[in-house]
């Protein structure tokens, strides 16, 4: 037994019993290692006494802390092609994107669905799972029922998660639709991936071999929204075979694009519908909205693959020069852009010489009148477009300089109409724009708003394009086109919240060109 004297013990004797201390373990001391209840603490000198006790031989050991084992979980036991491929796809636990997750997945259940047309549903889940610790006491009441704690993590994986869904109906009446679900676990619910098939009925071998072709544009799809940067790759998901397809509903949900930390321009929402009376694209992202509605048949049929494409062409410079007047987001506007190109793009069978793709609801005028009348029109199929969102520039050390919000909208309607004076028809195409913008940016370094110094800028542009052709015996009667433009740009300086300065810049113009 070794004793330190709080008055008289020296610096080895210290570093001695310090040293027996610590290579002997913990013990409980016995009753006798107590001081008296009546001695006097003023008077007793310490004692601190190391040593083993004979009175409790107690050990206490250091707790554990609760282990976790990390799991997999299948819905179905059964390991087939869809199966290796969602383990391939969540073999990366880190943070990736989602086309990492969706690789090859939606091609691969679309060619399942071709070659077996039947229900088909897996779920694969990664969990972690609390295990007993030392004393041997379940470190909680799932750990006693493994099978409960599975089952939870399997339904789980919906809970919060990112989901594909495509719906097509085929001209037999058949009704095939694939879901996809991936939770990364950061919302809550488990980490892990689910997919689905369900067919209301089997399928003919035409209907079999576009479903397998639809497959490589439903995969080339989901690789662009699932980039960090939603990119979009729809034209071959669009060359839809129309003889055996009637609609295509796709749509793709994540909650982490939309939520308060949703990082610049990430995805949140996605939808195309593929109809026989038109195709609609809409988008939500952190950064902004667009919709997009194309009429599929034109009252007066399709112009030339080329004419489309010159036409979309001047299109794209017009959403150019509203989107720099209004200091738009410009990752926006280039889905925006990329999103009316794809829509607008002419018919697969227009492509080709000397074919056009049926359209039932036009007229059947004689080949020159129709190439005169063509040569007249826009070029675009009836349309409405928009998109708006925030808008924020940085400075070069990456503080806020300017931000606002710009919203642009555009539209194209066509009618055809019987000309009884003439005995022809009376065609008008009217095209309009409107862009609403405003802005407030520093006169400094950086924009503080609540500082009440800054810049404000405010944009009202609106531009109406109205196309009139009259056809008579068989030629072209006569053709006006009539332009209304009205743009106002407001400046103003702040100065303390006070306005000090105000500048207005309307632009008005109306005019009337004869064509014929």
């Amino acid at each position: 037994m070794t004793a330190i004297s709080s008055t008289g013990s020296g610096l080895l004797d210290r570093i001695a019993a310090s040293r027996a201390a610590l290579n002997r373990p913990y013990k409980a001391p016995g009753r006798e290692a107590e001081a008296p209840a009546q001695a006097d603490p003023a008077r007793a000198p310490t004692r601190v006494t190391l040593g083993s006790g004979a009175a409790n031989d107690v050990v206490y050991a250091k707790p554990s802390a609760a282990a976790f084992q990390p799991q997999r979980a299948w819905a179905s036991s059964a390991r087939d092609d869809i199966s290796s491929l969602m383990a391939r796809n969540s073999a990366n636990t880190g943070a990736v994107p989602l086309a990492e997750r969706w690789r090859g997945l939606g091609g691969a259940l679309l060619a399942q669905l071709a070659d077996s047309p039947t229900s088909y549903k897996q779920t694969l889940a990664d969990y972690v799972e609390p295990v007993a610790d030392a004393a041997g006491a379940a470190a909680t009441e799932a750990a006693a029922d493994p099978e409960a704690l599975r089952q939870q993590a399997l339904s789980g994986v919906a809970t919060q998660a990112a989901t594909v869904e495509l719906k097509v109906q085929t001209r037999s009446g058949q009704t095939l639709e694939l879901s996809i679900a991936v939770n990364d676990g950061s919302l809550g619910g488990t980490r892990g991936l689910q997919v689905q098939l369900k067919s209301s009925g089997p399928l003919d071998s035409a209907e079999k071999a576009a479903l397998a072709h639809l497959s490589e544009g439903l995969d080339r799809a989901l690789e662009g929204l699932g980039q960090g940067a939603p990119q979009l790759d729809l034209a071959q998901l669009m060359s839809v075979d129309k003889q055996v397809f009637t609609s295509l509903d796709l749509k793709v949900e994540d909650p982490r694009g939309l939520g308060p930390n949703a990082a610049p321009g990430a995805l949140g929402s996605f939808s195309l519908q593929l109809g026989p009376e038109t195709k609609n694209l809409s988008m939500k992202s952190a950064n902004g909205e667009m919709s997009i509605r194309v009429d599929a048949a034109s009252p007066l049929g399709q112009g030339s693959a080329a004419q489309r494409r010159s036409a979309v062409d001047k299109m794209l410079q017009q959403i150019d020069a509203a989107a720099e007047r209004g200091h738009a987001d410009a990752q926006l506007v280039a889905r925006f852009k990329d999103g009316f190109k794809q829509l607008q793009a002419p018919p697969a069978d227009a492509a080709k010489p000397g074919v056009e793709a049926p359209d039932a609801a036009r007229p059947a005028p004689s080949s020159p009148l129709k190439a005169e009348v063509d040569s007249l029109r826009s070029g675009l199929a009836d349309f409405e477009a928009s998109f708006s969102g925030a808008t924020s520039k940085k400075n070069r050390y990456g503080g806020l300089k300017e931000q606002g919000h710009a919203e642009y909208t555009a539209s194209q309607h066509t009618s055809s109409k019987p000309n009884s004076a003439g005995g022809g028809d009376a065609i008008t195409e009217t095209r309009s724009e409107k862009l609403r913008a405003d802005y407030l940016r520093t006169r400094t370094l950086m924009l503080d708003p609540g500082s009440g110094n800054y810049d404000s800028t405010q944009i009202q542009d609106e531009k109406t394009v109205t196309t009139l052709i009259e056809t008579a015996k068989n030629q072209v009667a006569r053709a006006l086109r009539k332009t209304d433009e009205h743009k106002r740009l407001s400046f103003d300086v702040l100065e303390n919240h006070r306005v000090t300065a105000h500048h207005e810049a309307p632009q008005d113009r109306s005019y009337v060109e004869r064509l014929r």
